[in-house]
């Protein structure tokens, strides 16, 4: 089967994770919590405080940056319906470099977005289709001559939870399918490569509201690779999420601050020896 590499960047808010089961079925007292959705929960807040934009700023600890002179990264606009409407990203000198159009259906489901260079001319497209009841069941991405790069198919069990999602390239060659089960308050993800063998497995675990607490990524044979945390305040909001090596040696962290309203003003990074590395600033329009 021919191997194709895509150089995609996915939005964590158009893909939930996906999932992967060791090879038995839910006993009976499994049911699985309701999975906490930060996607529908920051619209609802966009939509009842009037939320019309916000810019993303970033400046370099390391390097002497300060807040005064962050650089614009991107700037995201929404509709009175709080959805996107379009996001402008900034290169190095401020200036727009990129605009991603977003389109709806009437029932507010996302079905296209459509991604434009400086010059206005189209780099890439998303096409998006749903199912009934509103979840997406596929997602096609197109090049600039209109070709399509590659493919996702979503399948759903009874909850809406995904079960199965499958990324296939422009020749409907499969280079990765993944498998998921939802178990009380873990989610099993297994995630397996072009010749249908193991790549790697996931394990999440959910508080009793259905946000993720913790999840751990291990390797072909079932090692463990990588550790994540999540830790979030007594309003539900993500305030630090970090990833540990098995030796204890950090990975990521990120932090997160938010205003009287929960919105996110402040986001640092800090590199594998602990120290703030990056800041990101979160500004408002309503």
């Amino acid at each position: 089967m021919k191997r194709k590499l895509l150089y995609i960047f996915l939005s964590a808010a158009v893909i939930s994770s996906a999932a992967q089961p060791p090879n038995r079925l839910l006993a009976a007292g499994d049911k699985p919590l309701k999975r906490f959705n930060a996607g529908e929960r920051e619209k609802k807040l966009f939509k009842a405080l009037g939320i019309k934009s916000f810019n993303c700023y970033e400046y370099e600890v390391g390097l002497g940056g300060s807040r005064q002179a962050a650089k614009l990264l991107h700037s995201n606009h929404y509709g009175g319906d709080a959805n996107l409407k379009y996001t402008i990203h900034y290169d190095a000198e401020g200036r727009s470099a990129v605009k991603d159009t977003y389109y709806y259906d009437g029932a507010g489901n996302k079905i296209a977005k459509i991604i434009k260079n400086a010059r206005g001319a189209t780099q890439s497209k998303w096409l998006f289709k749903h199912d009934g009841s509103n979840n997406i069941i596929r997602m096609t991405l197109f090049g600039e001559n209109n070709e399509i790069r590659g493919r996702w198919t979503f399948t759903y069990d009874k909850e809406a939870n995904p079960i199965e999602i499958i990324e296939s390239d422009g020749d409907d060659d499969i280079f990765n399918r993944s498998v998921s089960l939802y178990s009380k308050n873990k989610i099993f993800e297994t995630n397996y490569n072009a010749e249908n063998d193991v790549d790697n497995k996931r394990v999440y675990t959910l508080d009793g509201g259905g946000k993720k607490i913790e999840a751990v990524h291990y390797d072909q044979a079932g090692a463990e690779k990588i550790k994540t945390y999540f830790k979030y305040d007594t309003a539900e909001n993500l305030i630090e999420n970090a990833a540990y090596y098995p030796d204890g040696g950090l990975s990521f962290k990120f932090t997160h601050k938010y205003d009287k309203e929960n919105m996110l003003i402040e986001k640092t990074s800090f590199d594998k020896s602990g120290k703030p590395d990056k800041i990101y600033i979160y500004t408002y329009e309503k």
